[in-house]
């Protein structure tokens, strides 16, 4: 009986396709529509083609409802239910035949169903966007990462090598090495500080600093490369700029360097002008409005929109160096800040851009402490961890030039275990990432040995690849302190001097 009563009710009102996993018909009842075996469901109804894009997710039931189908004279509006299938299953089509019921409600219900159906399609779009997004973000800072070591060092070598005994045209061909490497390096530092804002890992570092004292310092960095270029160059200042206050100072020397870098590049003759003054001071907070303005090549009005775009090239003349990086760093910088950028520009004539950074007035006087040297006298014995053979050199230099050391080298973790169990050390330099055994595995089984001797030795965490709250991970590690790469030789031995509390006599 109930065979009977579903196939009178039931039969001609439903139809099964099957699909593999290409969106090709490979059966069908034909109780609706006759389907033609073999073909894309697509050819069926356009309306199949988005089906096709949800077939290889994961098993998922989607139901899409009054679809109007006119295939070959026959009109019907009907349900779909899709199937994406598993490893095992075909996907699958089910089709319900609600013609009656949807005679008065086709207009609202096939709205409803475009949303949906466009809504997952949205949702699949930005899964894969954000999934490419991410790998590729992953895969510069980790290219970037590993170039860093090799650059800084070809870098530390051409200045010891220029420093050396050679020819005037040794000395020319070193300029033009180092001028390249430099280059390499300024686009392996775009390439890496991109790809960490865009996986929000950037943290603005923010400390009181002397902004009149900064924006010195960017005019002996950018006059003798406007002077290169025949370009005059000047810095005009608002006499109410206050000279202390609170920023991350490193980000907005290189935002505003980027800014200049870029109008003497594309600027032939003329000038280049930076003005800073005060936009607006309220309490102890201020707005700096700072301009950039070039007499050079100008901007093509079709190209507003695009500026601040990554990999977008002001300029099509390969005579220009660039990677189209710069100013959409400066964007992103500039929005950690709560800061804003515009331009101006008109072809031919030259470019305005402006920026606006909310800093705050700091009231005491405060500077850097200069660096002080401090001599050792009774020699200490340091082991460094590293498995990089350029890293090894770099620093025992770096350690040989102040004096003062005996150095030892263990390539990996398990060598410095062995080593420290057979030998006295006052100091030992860990890099955090090697081969066996890494810098935090190490520095735990040091810290565990029950010889008091061996678990109280001082220990310098070493970073290439620094991440938020470095410091909280290597103290919760163990390390009394810790250096990133490149190597600074300021900052490798104020970190000796804290960690070993040495102090001027």
């Amino acid at each position: 009986m109930f065979e009977q009563i579903r196939n009178k009710y039931l039969y001609n009102k439903t139809q099964i396709v099957v699909l593999d996993k290409q969106g090709i018909v490979l059966h069908s009842d034909d109780l609706l529509y006759k389907i033609q075996k073999q073909t894309s469901i697509s050819d069926f109804h356009p309306f199949f083609e988005t089906i096709i894009s949800l077939i290889d997710l994961e098993y998922n039931e989607f139901t899409f409802s009054c679809i109007h189908i006119d295939y070959e004279g026959i009109k019907k509006t009907i349900d779909v239910i899709f199937n994406s299938g598993s490893n095992n299953e075909n996907p699958f089509l089910i089709f319900i035949d609600f013609t009656e019921h949807y005679n008065n409600f086709q207009s609202i219900a096939q709205e409803k169903n475009e949303s949906v159906l466009s809504f997952h399609l949205a949702e699949i779009k930005n899964q894969q966007l954000q999934s490419e997004k991410n790998f590729k973000n992953k895969f510069l800072a980790n290219v970037s990462h590993d170039l860093k070591t090799p650059i800084s060092a070809s870098l530390w070598f051409l200045g010891m090598l220029e420093k050396s005994e050679i020819t005037s045209s040794q000395k020319e061909m070193i300029a033009l090495m180092k001028e390249t490497t430099n280059h390499i390096k300024e686009l392996v530092d775009d390439i890496l500080d991109l790809s960490k804002i865009e996986m929000g890992q950037i943290k603005l570092q923010t400390a009181p600093f002397d902004f009149i004292e900064m924006l010195y310092h960017i005019e002996k960095i950018i006059a003798p490369k406007a002077r290169t270029k025949k370009l005059d160059f000047q810095i005009v200042k608002d006499k109410n700029l206050p000279k202390l206050v609170v920023g991350d100072k490193t980000r907005i020397v290189q935002i505003i360097i980027n800014l200049l870098d870029n109008a003497i590049k594309f600027t032939k003759k003329g000038n280049v002008v930076l003005s800073v003054v005060v936009k607006e001071i309220e309490s102890n907070n201020a707005t700096i409005l700072i301009k950039v303005a070039d007499t050079g090549t100008g901007i093509k009005a079709n190209e507003k929109g695009e500026v601040f775009q990554s990999f977008k090239k002001l300029h099509d003349s390969k005579k220009i160096d660039g990677s189209g990086l710069g100013l959409s760093i400066v964007s992103n910088l500039l929005e950690l800040m709560g800061g804003k950028i515009d331009y101006q520009t008109e072809l031919n004539v030259g470019t305005t851009f402006e920026i606006e950074i909310p800093l705050e007035i700091k009231e005491s006087e405060v500077g850097s402490k200069p660096f002080e040297f401090i001599e050792i006298i009774n020699k200490l014995n340091v082991l460094i961890v590293e498995d990089d053979e350029i890293n090894q050199l770099l620093l025992m230099k770096l350690l040989l030039n102040h004096g003062g050391f005996n150095i030892n080298i263990a390539n990996n973790g398990l060598q410095a275990i062995e080593m420290v169990e057979q030998n006295p050390y006052d100091l030992i330099f860990m890099d955090k990432e090697m081969p066996q055994m890494d810098g935090y595995q190490t520095t735990v089984v040091l810290r565990e040995n029950i010889k008091k001797e061996i678990n109280s030795i001082p220990i310098i965490g070493v970073s290439g690849h620094p991440v938020a709250n470095q410091k909280e991970i290597f103290d919760a590690m163990g390390f009394n302190g810790y250096i990133t790469k490149p190597y600074k030789k300021e900052e490798i031995y104020e970190m000796v001097y804290e960690v070993l509390k040495l102090k001027k006599s």
